[in-house]
């Protein structure tokens, strides 16, 4: 088997090429501009491959351009799909959407079935790529993943937990966030690779998953643990630009249908997503 991955040199893609090859996967990288459409299909139609990947996209959420999230999430996705289907169909295409399709007015532990509410652009982009991306599962197997909050080594501090824990390596005496009463599902990016991995090859997999630990943890939670491992007692304020107006108290995602197709799944635990990343 040989599976093309896009978006394997970012943060995700790197973990899933090592969980490919050390289930003895070949990988190869699709390079091409997703919103070039022709350059999408001369690439995928010279390169061989049997499954495909689909990590790339616009990330940050909180990002201010909303213009390239459609253009990339969603007009990239179907040029992708389109370009596969030409030259290769039949092929799985496992394709990243996100849990933020589920909304704001979400909350507990969310399965799949339940209704979308996307609340911002990101979210929008990624179920609108959801709903098109059907329009091409008469001549592709796709499984569609929502992946749910997870952190690791190598992501960028502009997100949450890479930015507590920098600032516990640094000894910073102050820290301004937004809600940490709140609790949330945090996985591991080498749990998610993991998924990934197990879900291309997979004899049956589910049409659409969550990608998620089932468990929840406070950002209180993740500062404690982070104290007792240095030794470094962190200030925390309150940035009322950082704060979420409506937040939900609890908010994870139901891992039932995930753990069902790849029984033999075990993610990281917080802790050790905690240590792995203080210490590196």
């Amino acid at each position: 088997m040989r599976v093309a991955i896009t978006g394997a040199n970012g943060f995700t893609g790197r973990f899933v090429v090592a969980a490919l090859a050390e289930a003895g996967v070949d990988t190869v990288a699709l390079r091409a501009d997703l919103t070039d459409a022709a350059a999408v299909f001369e690439e995928v139609s010279t390169v061989v491959f049997d499954r495909v990947v689909h990590l790339a996209g616009a990330a940050f959420a909180g990002g201010s351009d909303w213009h390239v999230f459609y253009a990339v999430n969603q007009l990239g996705t179907f040029n992708l799909l389109d370009a596969v289907a030409r030259a290769a169909p039949g092929a799985r295409c496992v394709i990243a959407s996100s849990a933020q399709v589920y909304g704001a007015g979400a909350s507990g532990l969310i399965g799949e079935h339940l209704p979308t509410q996307p609340s911002n652009h990101y979210a929008v982009s990624k179920r609108a790529m959801e709903l098109g991306a059907e329009l091409w599962r008469d001549r592709l197997q796709l499984v569609i993943t929502r992946p749910f909050n997870y952190t690791g080594v190598g992501q960028d501090v502009q997100y949450l937990i890479p930015k507590i824990v920098d600032h516990f390596r640094r000894s910073l005496p102050v820290i301004e966030l937004g809600n940490t009463w709140v609790k949330r599902d945090f996985g591991d990016v080498r749990s998610v690779a993991q998924a990934y991995s197990g879900l291309i090859m997979a004899e049956k997999p589910p049409a659409l998953v969550n990608i998620a630990t089932g468990t929840t943890w406070s950002i209180d939670d993740i500062i404690n643990r982070l104290s007792a491992m240095s030794g470094h007692a962190l200030e925390v304020k309150i940035n009322k630009a950082f704060v979420r107006s409506g937040d939900v108290p609890v908010l994870g995602g139901d891992d039932t249908y995930l753990r069902a197709a790849l029984p033999q799944w075990r993610p990281y635990s917080l802790e050790d997503t905690l240590k792995w990343m203080y210490n590196y």
